[in-house]
């Protein structure tokens, strides 16, 4: 039998698809609101042993480090630097601002570990950042999906139509290739589908 969350999100994919709030960039312009800077509350996590820079054939040459050094997020290797996931991003003011109120809506709520679920990518939004974000996919497990509908009853902005619980391996230059980067995530997926990490203690609320 299927759970609540996991129930909603097979009602959303039979009636739309993934579709991302910069379809609607004008509206959020009108409402004096930039997307790309809202709240978002993080859970840290402990990289596995194997999460060191990895080494695989070219990759070293292949990691991909933004030109524009305001996305200092796009660092090569992210494995082992802090690893986290999303557990709602769109709050309409800093988390740190919302602090107390998160922690009502997520009192007697925790969260042990997480599983890889899968391992894939996502291309870069913008062409003159030519990479591919290689990431773990997350287990949708009740209890992840538990906080993340929690933060949902504040004020906040959904910036996609699906919540995909995931954290970055590693950014790699798109002059690699396909064929590359799809075998690399081949090489991922048999080292670390399945595996469990543990969360650390506390909330990430960014800077």
């Amino acid at each position: 039998m299927l759970n609540i969350f996991e129930h909603k999100k097979k009602l959303k994919e039979k009636i739309m698809l993934n579709i991302s709030a910069h379809k609607f960039s004008i509206i959020y312009r009108d409402l004096k609101i930039d997307i790309n800077k809202l709240g978002c509350v993080m859970l840290d996590v402990e990289p596995l042993d194997t999460m060191k820079p990895y080494k695989f054939d070219g990759l070293e040459s292949a990691l991909y480090n933004a030109k524009d050094k305001s996305m200092f997020w796009v660092d090569g290797w992210m494995a082992d630097k802090n690893p986290h996931i999303t557990l709602l991003y769109g709050l309409l003011k800093s988390a740190r601002e919302y602090k107390q109120k998160i922690k009502v809506v997520l009192k007697d709520w925790s969260l042990n570990e997480i599983e890889i679920a899968d391992i894939g990518f996502f291309d870069s939004p913008m062409s003159s950042e030519p990479y591919y974000c290689i990431v773990a996919h997350i287990k949708p497990t009740p209890g992840l999906m538990e906080g993340h509908a929690r933060l949902e009853f504040l004020p906040h902005v959904n910036t996609h139509t699906f919540y995909k619980p995931h954290f970055t391996l590693c950014y790699i230059d798109k002059t690699c290739g396909e064929k590359y980067r799809d075998n690399l995530i081949r090489n991922f997926k048999k080292m670390w589908v399945g595996k469990k990490m543990k969360v650390r203690p506390g909330l990430n609320l960014g800077k």
